[in-house]
């Protein structure tokens, strides 16, 4: 028993030895981990910022209205009557060609009585003109003998004198002259025509349909002329002017126009700070509704630089590099947005930018830089 205490004595003590042999040998073994080269550092290209004077055209963007639109309401009720050319989307009208016509028999009826109650009513105070107002007689009796039932009433002859005005008030004419112009006026209501050369684009009545007064039965666009209305910034108004061109090209780029400002609205939108101006455009294919680009020449700023868009994030801030080696996030003053590029201030001159998109860039990030060609 005593001889097997001993050899597990032995045989641990020589388990421990190697055990701290061992750990000796891979202590003497380990080596201290490589540096990491300055040569992994991302290599950058930057640019110095140099401000200067920058002219550019500022694109626009907006919808052509015609000049010429008419919503068409009646005034009327009636049949609407068939017409020669139909009152339909897309039909074409020259000025003065009947558009809409609403039956007027009754009203055509209407009108002949009141004819009728105004020459009663001169014919029964001529005698009493000729005895007691000789000098009014004779314009009284040529007016009546020159009236035709098939024409508009022309207006009645001056009074010589305010007691000649007040007897033929007393008599009823010239209540009789007013109720005969109304009538007039509302028989012209049944017959609508094209005030100028257009097109119907809409149309919500058909022939033989009861039209109401108040009742909307389509609308008329006149074709030509056209107003594009456009959204600018009030930073710009400075080189806008009324009577500047403007280039105008329809979205696919293949039509081209040339406009002119027309009117510039003096509000500035609160929300926006952008300002209404309003091109005048005409030409073939143009259609109301249309959108067009356009280019606003004459536009410059001074102590500005233009650099790549996508080198702008969060909306102002870009990259600079200090001390040749360290990211700096640095908010700048974006003057303009264009297509590929960004107009900026606020930089120092000299500052340098980067001129690349770093993935996962971060202020304080360590690079390398070369200059940007």
């Amino acid at each position: 028993m005593k001889r097997k205490t001993i050899v597990d004595i032995i045989a641990a003590a020589v388990v421990l030895i190697l055990a701290i042999v061992i750990s000796n040998i891979m202590a003497s073994s380990k080596t201290d981990p490589k540096r990491v080269n300055k040569s992994m550092r991302k290599t950058i290209n930057v640019k110095p910022f140099k401000p200067g004077d920058i002219h550019f055209e500022l694109p626009v963007y907006g919808k052509i209205t015609s000049k010429k639109k008419s919503e068409l309401y009646a005034e009327v009720n009636g049949i609407l009557l068939p017409t020669s050319n139909q009152f339909l989307e897309g039909v074409a009208f020259k000025k003065g060609e009947v558009l809409l016509h609403i039956d007027d028999t009754e009203a055509k009826a209407t009108l002949m009585s009141q004819k009728s109650n105004y020459l009663n009513a001169i014919s029964k105070v001529l005698p009493d003109l000729k005895i007691d107002f000789p000098n009014d007689y004779e314009g009284w009796r040529q007016y009546l003998e020159s009236l035709d039932l098939n024409k508009n009433t022309p207006a009645p002859p001056k009074a010589s004198e305010k007691k000649v005005e007040l007897y033929l008030t007393s008599q009823g004419v010239y209540s009789a002259y007013f109720n005969l112009k109304t009538s007039e006026a509302r028989l012209d209501k049944y017959l609508v025509k094209a005030p100028y050369n257009g097109v119907v684009t809409e149309s919500n009545i058909k022939p033989g349909t009861l039209v109401r007064p108040g009742q909307k039965m389509g609308e008329y666009v006149g074709q030509g002329d056209f107003e594009l209305e456009i959204y600018v910034s009030d930073r710009y108004l400075s080189f806008i002017r009324v009577g500047n061109l403007v280039a105008l090209t329809a979205p696919d780029n293949n039509m081209h126009w040339e406009g002119k400002i027309a009117r510039i609205n003096q509000r500035i939108d609160s929300e926006t700070q952008t300002v209404a101006v309003y091109i005048n455009v005409s030409g073939k294919n143009l259609r109301d509704g249309m959108y067009l680009n356009g280019k606003l020449s004459g536009i410059h700023f001074s102590n500005t630089m233009s650099i790549p868009r996508k080198l702008v994030f969060d909306n102002n801030y870009i990259y600079t590099v200090q001390n040749d080696t360290n990211l700096v996030k640095s908010s700048i003053d974006v003057i303009e947005f264009l297509e590929d590029e960004a107009i900026i201030s606020g930089l120092t001159e000299g500052d340098l930018m980067a001129y690349d998109n770093i993935p996962g860039a971060f202020s304080g990030m360590v690079v390398n830089t070369k200059s940007a060609k």
